[in-house]
């Protein structure tokens, strides 16, 4: 068997793979791939819709290396795994999950289930879904884990505790699945879409960034964005073939800056901050979620964070085109933070752009025929981070 690095996996799921999946249920079944998904140094997984004899199915297919209640498929560079959603092999609450009938008895105190959907599904890691409610606990959304569910909800517990507006803990944890509740407000992402003025004050964010009790530091810690650079990197490049040399370009300016910068004391963190976790009510944050992260960390890495993806949101949406005054707001804010809490401007604007190069790889959606110039306007908005971050740099360090 020939070597197979993960830009040919992609191609193979883009080009071949469906075929090949679809083959699993007979030799009349079409597929059609729905979501791909690239974990860098781990594979390629791939969510198809398989139609056969009228009857619609979904099979997952991958290329990481997973045992279980699936099929293992040899094709000419490599071999891949197939199961039929929802049998996941890492995620054992998945079917609970998906069954309605066993989501009212589990999670619905005695309502009737009206509606379950998937709001998100990454094959291997985890799985959102939202149950609704005829009363008891109203909307409820489940979050399916591979493993650490009971930490999730001691995460949720310890911050509501400390005052921070997070979902409560429904009901049981039952086979790594915790139920969640809905938090008000609005989505601050489409508070940025809708409101000519920045809809929440940048001191609303370092502000919660202090809030964070302390409590959270003893919790295990997890890799910033930033410590994986090089790995997302590797996948921005698999993606996006075109940009490889100006990826690389990026990374080494960044990695350059970084050796040495101080990062500023560990600290609690959110660990993913930014606009999707974040709703806002009257200029003020009324609800944090996907708090899957949160634990020992720096707070230069949630600011880099939550400026990179308001960075690329006008690669998403031509609705988000007025942003980029927001973003100098926050900037300005979270430079006078960090240079205040051990950190640096410097350091800051290179952890940003570290973060946007995570996003690069995003871009990519066959279906969509923009997605090439989207992947090449988010790299440009990284090298316009690393050119800052490298000015103020030699501002700081003058003959360095």
């Amino acid at each position: 068997m020939t070597g197979w690095d993960e830009s040919d996996q992609v191609r193979f799921f883009t080009d071949e793979a469906a075929p090949v999946v679809a083959a699993q249920l007979s030799t009349e079944a079409t597929a059609e791939l729905v979501e791909l998904h690239h974990r860098p140094g781990a594979g390629v997984s791939g969510l198809f819709e398989v139609t056969d004899d009228g009857t619609r199915r979904y099979l997952v297919a991958t290329t990481e290396n997973v045992h279980g209640d699936l099929v293992e498929v040899e094709v000419p560079r490599g071999r891949l795994r197939i199961w039929e959603h929802p049998g996941d092999p890492l995620l054992p609450g998945l079917p609970l999950a998906s069954v309605p009938a066993e989501v009212q008895a589990t999670w619905g105190d005695g309502a009737r289930l009206r509606s379950l959907e998937t709001v998100t599904y990454r094959p291997l890691r985890r799985a959102v879904l939202r149950a609704t409610f005829d009363g008891g606990p109203g909307q409820v959304f489940l979050k399916v884990l591979r493993r650490d569910a009971d930490l999730l909800a001691r995460r949720h517990r310890l911050l509501s505790e400390a005052g921070i507006p997070v979902p409560s803990v429904v009901g049981p944890v039952r086979q790594q699945v915790v139920a969640l509740s809905s938090v008000t407000g609005t989505p601050l992402a489409q508070a940025f879409m809708d409101s000519a003025e920045i809809p929440l004050p940048p001191a609303r964010i370092t502000e919660l960034v202090d809030a964070m009790p302390d409590d959270l530091t003893t919790l295990p810690a997890r890799e910033a964005w930033t410590d994986r650079i090089v790995d997302y990197a590797s996948a921005a490049k698999v993606a996006f073939p075109a940009g490889a040399r100006r990826i690389d370009a990026v990374v080494a300016t960044v990695t350059g800056i970084l050796d040495g910068e101080p990062r500023g004391p560990v600290v609690a963190t959110h660990g993913d901050l930014y606009e999707a976790n974040l709703f806002v009510a009257d200029g003020r944050v009324s609800g944090v979620i996907d708090v899957d992260a949160v634990g020992p960390g720096h707070a230069v890495d949630d600011l880099a964070c939550f400026l990179a993806h308001l960075a690329v949101l006008r690669t998403i949406h031509p609705g988000y085109a007025h942003t980029e005054a927001f973003l100098s707001s926050y900037l300005d804010a979270f430079s006078a933070y960090v240079d205040a809490h051990g950190a640096s401007r410097a350091g800051l604007l290179a952890r940003t752009a570290a973060v946007v190069c995570t996003l690069i790889a995003g871009a990519r959606d066959e279906g969509l025929p923009e997605w090439e110039a989207a992947a090449d306007q988010r790299l440009r908005i990284a090298e316009g981070f690393a050119a800052l971050a490298w000015g103020s740099w030699l501002i700081a360090h003058p003959g360095g």
